[in-house]
C-alpha cells in the first residue's frame, strides 16, 4: 500500500472530475506543521504546489493522493509505519470537522447517537467529496458496516475518521476496521458499546 508503484496505480483511477474539498488538504498541511517536521512539509508542499487551500472549494483528488502519500511517508517514523500515518492523519481531519459548523450539526442532529450518526455518515461523506460514494449497513446493535466505493484514498485514512467520529459520540469500545475490497472500494466494520 506505501510504495511509489501504488500511488501511481492509485492515481490512473482518478477522473478530472473527481475532487475533494479544500479543508482535507489544510488539515493534513496543518498536521504536518504540527510535527515540526520543516523537510517534510517542504516535500507536501512541492508535491501540491501551493501551501493554503479554500476549505469549502473542491480540489482535484489526485493532489490530495499525493499529499496524504508524502505526508504519510514522511511521518511514518514517528507513528510506527505509513498506515499508522494514514490513521493519524484521517483522525486529525475528522477533529477538524467536528469543530467545523457541518461536524457540529451532525453531532447535535444525531443526539450522540452512535447509530443515527452512522446512519449520517453518508450525507456527511457528501459534504467533502466529489469522489466516489459512502453507504452504511445496520448489522446489529452497536454494528454497522460502512462502504466507500469509488474513492482511491487508502483505507487506513478512513479508519482514522471514523473511528474519531464515533468516538466524538462519548460511546465506549469504538473499533473500526477496514480492508480493501476493489481497486478503490473500501468496507469497513464499525462496532462499539
Amino acid at each position: 500500500m506505501d510504495s511509489p508503484q501504488e500511488l501511481e496505480r492509485r492515481l490512473a483511477l482518478v477522473r478530472p472530475e473527481d475532487t475533494a474539498c479544500g479543508y482535507f488538504f489544510n488539515c493534513a498541511l496543518d498536521e504536518v506543521r504540527r510535527q515540526d517536521d520543516e523537510a517534510v512539509l517542504k516535500r507536501c508542499i512541492e508535491v501540491l504546489g501551493q501551501e493554503k487551500f479554500a476549505a469549502f472549494f473542491n480540489y482535484p483528488i489526485s493532489s490530495l493522493l499525493r499529499l496524504l502519500y508524502t505526508a504519510a511517508w514522511g511521518l511514518s517514523e514517528k507513528h510506527g509505519g505509513f498506515e499508522r500515518a494514514l490513521r493519524h492523519l484521517g483522525r486529525n481531519v475528522a477533529q477538524e470537522f467536528l469543530r467545523n459548523t457541518v461536524g457540529r450539526t451532525m453531532l447535535l442532529l444525531a443526539g450522540r447517537n452512535p447509530k443515527r450518526l452512522a446512519e449520517g455518515l453518508p450525507s456527511a461523506y457528501r459534504t467533502g467529496w466529489q469522489h466516489g460514494i459512502s453507504t452504511v449497513q445496520w448489522m446489529g446493535p452497536g454494528q454497522y458496516t460502512a462502504f466507500i466505493h469509488g474513492n482511491v484514498i487508502p483505507y487506513p485514512y478512513f479508519e482514522g475518521v471514523l473511528s474519531e467520529v464515533l468516538m466524538a459520540t462519548g460511546v465506549a469500545n469504538v473499533k473500526v476496521t477496514g480492508q480493501q475490497i476493489g481497486p478503490a472500494d473500501s468496507e469497513f466494520a464499525l462496532t462499539w458499546g
